[in-house]
């Protein structure tokens, strides 16, 4: 054996499996040489693991069928071998000992490793059954981890299905009730799955609070059905438990050659099913996948890293004042947008870009959800989800959930919202994009309600205002895209998006104005200055480009009246389902 092989068995995670048991264990690769030996096995051999790595096991351990016929590798080594061989063993010191030997396959090790237990006829009588016990797990009752690296080789040219389950919260009762509490919980499901496996089946505890049950026939609706009914049956094994167990799982078929991809396909799809949130009472679910379950914030959480393509900018106290200035009418958009929109009570809805919470909070919309529905709101800005979950802490509104994601990278699974909504969000993104996005979340004949600006009158003084910016766009070779999109684009977008419109309500037209330079600088730098640079240019450019449009703005601001400078705007607000 090379010093590469010998490192990546030095290294492989399953040697600490058998290094507990209280038989010897010798750990070998396809050709039979000694690898590894657990503790009990030098003892066994009164060896040291320098003397025999890399010697052929069977010779070297002086292991030889008792019935003296043919070669014990030869007879326990071939897929669907005998599981225990009666044979002789001469130890070092002469001793000839009677023993059973067990082969166990690790599937899917590379390079390959294969487990040679030694089984003594005094440790059988004084465990019954040794083999059965070291492939037990003993809270649940189920097979363990040893027992799935031997039986799944057994699967290796035959078809199935996986299902892969996860006792959901298990780290929560282990925390706030206790292991003793935890283990309960494993049990109670473990009970669960033993009275569910079918005939010819295998099912275990796969790791800490994961179980992998193999069915013997290649039907993902019959596997489905099998994990629900287990899913119902463990929801309702509830007595004398801190809280409702719940599993996730995931189902995946597999052909000959194809059970470990399949065990890693149903795990992806279970962790999108673990995000799941509380069903809503229409039925309707948000679910986020793997991506969207480390980026969404809870209360108490540290703010989570910016994704690439996402801003971080917060409204400045300029702003601020200004935005509290024009406070009643802005509250009453929101009202009006989301009486517009009309959300039932209880659905499951994903705000897109929600800011600092105008809509959810000033406009009622997680009042109108309520508690027994799902609310998911996201924005691409840290401070601004900072700012609305300090807003629903205020009010008590804990049930509202923050997942920090741009409008064109949802990382929620497809066809499971009721609704998504958002106001004024496709200013900041690919509307076209942002749209298609959206509507893949939304289940089919779910709806999508969005307010978007559609004409922006802009006063001749902002084209100067904007000459930097225009500047720095060009210099990579990118276009100065409008703030505003036009009325038949918007429809053409949510067309493009697959949805059909059913009502539309124009806002407007508001004026636009900002009463000093501050005020100015701060919504530029949140609003305008977010989408036509942090998003387009490259990172160490963005500073220089900032720097020349506020000294531009300065200037301009210097020599012009509040007249000049005086633009208005039009919103739309429309609501949209999606085909059945």
């Amino acid at each position: 054996m090379n010093t590469q092989e010998q490192s990546a068995f030095d290294h492989h995670p399953r040697l600490a499996l058998f290094d507990g048991l209280p038989v010897p264990v010798c750990l070998v690769d396809g050709e039979c040489r000694i690898v590894d030996m657990n503790s009990s096995a030098l003892s066994f051999w009164g060896v040291e693991p320098g003397a025999v790595l890399g010697q052929p096991a069977i010779p070297t351990l002086g292991i030889v069928p008792s019935d003296g016929d043919g070669d014990a590798w030869q007879r326990i080594s071939p897929p669907g071998a005998h599981p225990r061989l009666p044979c002789r063993i001469t130890t070092p010191d002469g001793q000839v000992r009677q023993v059973s030997v067990l082969y166990t396959p690790l599937n899917g090790t590379t390079p390959t490793l294969g487990a040679l237990f030694i089984i003594e006829g005094s440790m059988a009588a004084v465990l019954s059954d040794v083999p059965d016990w070291a492939f037990r797990d003993p809270v649940t009752g189920l097979g363990n981890r040893h027992l799935w690296e031997r039986e799944a080789a057994a699967w290796s040219s035959r078809s199935g299905c996986v299902v892969f389950l996860d006792l959901d919260d298990l780290k929560e009762v282990n925390d706030l009730h206790g292991h003793v509490a935890g283990d309960r919980l494993l049990a109670a499901a473990g009970q669960v799955l033993a009275s569910l496996v079918p005939s010819g089946a295998l099912t275990v505890r796969y790791g800490g609070d994961e179980f992998v049950a193999v069915l013997p026939e290649p039907d993902e609706a019959a596997a489905e059905a099998w994990a629900q009914e287990a899913v119902r049956r463990v929801a309702a094994a509830s007595a004398d438990l801190p809280i409702v167990p719940r599993l996730s799982h995931g189902v995946a078929v597999f052909g000959p050659g194809g059970l470990q991809r399949a065990v890693q396909r149903a795990d992806d799809v279970l962790y999108e099913r673990k995000g799941v949130l509380l069903p809503a009472a229409s039925g309707g679910r948000i679910i986020l996948t793997r991506e969207g379950r480390s980026a969404l914030r809870q209360p108490g959480d540290d703010r989570a890293q910016p994704r690439p393509g996402a801003f971080s900018a917060g409204f400045g106290p300029e702003f601020e004042e200004h935005f509290r200035a024009q406070y009643a009418r802005s509250v009453e958009q929101a009202r009006e947008f989301v009486a517009f929109v009309d959300p039932a009570p209880g659905i499951a809805v994903v705000e897109v870009g929600a800011g600092s919470g105008r809509i959810t909070f000033d406009g009622g919309l997680a009042e109108r959800i309520g508690a027994k529905g799902q609310l998911l709101v996201t924005d691409p800005s840290g401070a601004q989800l900072q700012a609305a979950r300090q807003r629903a802490e205020e009010r008590g509104l804990d049930w509202v959930r923050f997942l920090r994601a741009p409008a064109e990278e949802l990382p929620l699974a497809s066809d499971t919202a009721d609704l998504a909504l958002g106001a004024f969000f496709l200013q900041f993104t690919d509307p076209a994009c942002a749209l298609r996005e959206v509507a893949r979340v939304v289940r089919r004949g779910g709806v999508v309600a969005i307010s978007a600006g559609i004409a922006f009158s802009w006063p001749p003084v902002w084209f100067d205002i904007l000459a930097p910016v225009r500047e720095e766009l060009d210099r990579h070779g990118l276009p100065l895209r409008h703030f505003f999109t036009t009325e038949d684009e918007l429809r053409a977008h949510i067309r493009g998006a697959g949805l059909n419109i059913e009502r539309c309500h124009v806002v407007g037209p508001d004026d636009f104005d900002f009463p000093h330079v501050e005020t100015a600088l701060a919504f530029w730098r949140q609003n305008g200055l977010v989408r036509l640079l942090l998003r387009e240019v490259p990172a160490e450019r963005i500073p220089i480009a900032q720097q020349a449009f506020e000294t531009r703005l300065r200037e301009v601001f210097a020599r012009t009246t509040p007249e000049e400078r005086r633009g208005s705007f039009e919103g739309m607000s429309v609501v949209a389902r999606k085909p059945e």
